[in-house]
């Protein structure tokens, strides 16, 4: 963890001090707005950027605080702190939750969820779909109260059979019935058991002493625990045969037939 030093010789809290800061933009858009500001986002910036806005409040009175100008691209070379008086010999030092930092706090994965527990057919649309979950770490750090959040943000699937991986700014959910194609569904173009593997995208933020919420540059990759998708051929025929009158006729017992 880094830290940043906050405030002046005589006077830290000095009210014509403005501190400003870099927070998170799409974040705080809800719904499907939110949804579009991600994938702009990405368009803009790169799998790995994020837009950022700055945003200023007095040294005494962080309730005051205003987001100025234009949202833009961050860098890991962004400071996310400014405060002009940082580096004075008496002031408390503040915590700052670096990209590596965040990267390394163990993050959860999303769990892979599937309509069917991984069994497809050949050219049908088999639906994965994801958790998710926003976390939160509470700790000390340089003797202050840090809440290190993360959020999830994209969702990167690879189904295991060359084609190309999906990637996309929601988890996916459930089919509504059978061979329906979702954001997140595939179609494999041959039988047999194909690994599926997910990568989410986790941007962080952190705040000091329940103040403000400040951005961490960058995301934070955490892969799940792999599932095998099972993908049959169905086959179909004309059948005179009565099943109770003879059990061993085509297609009667298990539905699973190999030939």
């Amino acid at each position: 963890m880094n830290e940043a030093r906050s405030g002046q010789e005589d006077n830290p809290s000095d009210p014509g001090r403005t501190i400003a800061i870099n927070q998170v933009y799409c974040t705080d858009i809800q719904g499907v707005a939110m949804m579009d500001c991600l994938e702009a986002e990405q368009s803009a910036c790169g799998p790995e950027g994020q837009w950022v806005i700055r945003a200023e409040y007095p040294a005494n009175n962080e309730d005051a605080l205003e987001r100025v100008g234009s949202h833009f691209c961050s860098t890991d070379a962004d400071p996310v702190i400014d405060d002009p008086v940082a580096g004075a010999p008496d002031a408390p030092p503040m915590p700052v939750v670096t990209l590596s930092d965040f990267r390394s706090l163990g993050i959860a994965p999303s769990q892979i969820e599937s309509d069917s527990g991984g069994f497809g057919l050949i050219r049908a649309n088999t639906n994965f779909y994801a958790t998710e979950e926003p976390q939160t770490l509470e700790t000390m750090m340089l003797g202050q109260a840090v809440a290190i959040q993360a959020v999830p943000v994209r969702w990167t699937w690879d189904f295991g059979d060359g084609s190309e991986p999906l990637s996309n700014p929601f988890p996916g959910g459930p089919q509504r019935e059978f061979n329906q194609e979702t954001t997140t569904s595939h179609a494999y173009q041959d039988t047999g058991e194909f690994p599926v593997s997910l990568t989410t995208s986790y941007r962080g933020q952190f705040q000091v002493n329940g103040g403000p919420w400040i951005a961490i540059p960058g995301v934070a990759e955490v892969p799940s625990d792999p599932v095998v998708a099972d993908i049959w051929r169905s086959k179909s025929k004309n059948v005179a045969e009565d099943c109770v009158e003879n059990p061993q006729g085509w297609a009667c017992g298990d539905p699973f037939i190999d030939d």
